[in-house]
Order: structure tokens, then sequence, then C-alpha cells
């Protein structure tokens, strides 16, 4: 059986990713009907959060090492090493 890295895992499972206008805002769903929110919106204001625990996204929050979040991609860098982009599709 394949190993699946983090960044596989959540490519496979995500539905849909939005964006704000600023791009500081945004939330990536899942399968599950789980999502995730991010929001960076200054040095000491940048976080990611799981809608609820034991979810799709509450395993791939707690897994995450760091996130890029721009006008070009939502980057997510696991603690596997691995990362995974999201590419903007549309602004909310």
């Amino acid at each position: 059986m394949p190993v699946v890295t983090r960044a596989e895992f959540a490519k496979e499972q995500a539905t849909q990713y939005l964006v704000n206008a600023a791009f500081n805002k945004a939330v990536l769903h899942f399968a599950d009907g789980s999502y995730l929110q991010f929001e960076h919106t200054s040095r000491s204001n940048r976080w990611a959060r799981a809608s609820a625990d034991s979810t799709i996204g509450d395993r791939i929050c707690r897994s995450l090492a760091n996130f890029r979040l721009n006008a070009k991609h939502l980057q997510l860098f696991f603690e596997d090493g691995s990362d995974a982009e999201f590419m903007v599709h549309g602004v909310d």
C-alpha cells in the first residue's frame, strides 16, 4: 500500500477553497463537511482553526507546521515535510 503524505491527503479531501478580496482570510472545505479557517492580517494575527474536533479539518490542522496565504495561493506546510497548494478560483 502506498504511503500518502499529509499534503496528498489534504488535496484528496479538499472540496472547496474560498478567500476574501483582501487575501487575508480563507476557508478550505473538506469531504466530511468540516473546514479549516485561515487568517493572516498581521504579524501578531496569524492562525488556522478547524471547524470541529475529530474531523478531517481537525486532523489536517493538527499536522500543519505553517501556512502561506496571499493573492497567489494558500500553501500548507506539514510536519512530514510535504506541502499542498490551493489556488484561487473565486473571491467571496
